[in-house]
């Protein structure tokens, strides 16, 4: 059988099935690490069922994209979501993960998240330096739903990450996007006005078919 996988905890892997969507827990087979490679999120595999508890991944398909940390492969799209308040705009971080994403190939969305903090309206100014430069910016309030629609449009037909700084709302765009609590959203230190991290396994969540949102509990690196 072939599937994707979209969840790795402690190396037991969750294994969508191409045809029937059934949700197989599958262990990688030990030759993966004779050849120094382990399987992760996004990998389009192979894999058998070896009795009615247990499956195994037999092979892992050509990756169209790799990264390391975090772990996840076959990403064609990062969407770099950034608070207009609380926290405060890290755009020198966003300028970092645009030009990796550029590096990767892969599309790369801008949204600016809790624009209804900002009083001063300074997010606008930020949409138009990035619009100028070619890339797609939405203004989202996830609370209210303002922007989700449109959000949704832009990740159809795609496999998507949300990436950021913890606290700037990608979990809660997520639960705004499915309309229902699907990841676990995250706090804002009131002394500091930084986010507390609560996402810790990357995901990926499928809204419809070819289109994925993957969770993920860190920004990207090389």
């Amino acid at each position: 059988m072939q599937g994707i996988i979209i969840e790795n905890k402690s190396n037991i892997y969750q294994v969508k099935e191409n045809k029937t969507n059934e949700v197989y827990t599958c262990y990688a087979r030990g030759k993966f690490k004779k050849e120094k490679i382990s399987p992760v999120v996004g990998d389009r595999v192979e894999f058998s069922v070896t009795n009615e508890n247990e499956a195994v991944i037999d092979e892992i398909k050509t990756r169209q994209v790799y990264i390391r940390r975090p772990k996840i492969s076959n990403l064609t799209q990062l969407v770099f979501v950034v608070s207009s308040k609380n926290p405060k705009p890290d755009l020198l971080m966003l300028d970092k993960q645009l030009a990796f994403a550029e590096y990767l190939g892969i599309k790369s969305v801008i949204v600016l998240n809790k624009t209804d903090l900002d009083k001063k309206e300074d997010f606008k100014n930020i949409k138009q330096v990035y619009k100028k430069i070619g890339y797609k910016v939405i203004e989202t309030n996830a609370r209210e739903g303002k922007g989700i629609k449109e959000l949704k449009d832009v990740l159809k037909n795609n496999v998507n990450a949300f990436a950021g700084n913890s606290g700037v709302g990608k979990s809660t765009l997520i639960n705004a996007i499915f309309g229902k609590d699907t990841t676990q959203e995250g706090e804002i230190s009131n002394k500091n006005k930084r986010g507390k991290n609560t996402t810790t396994a990357t995901k990926l969540y499928e809204i419809d078919k070819n289109t994925y949102i993957a969770d993920t509990p860190r920004i990207f690196y090389f």
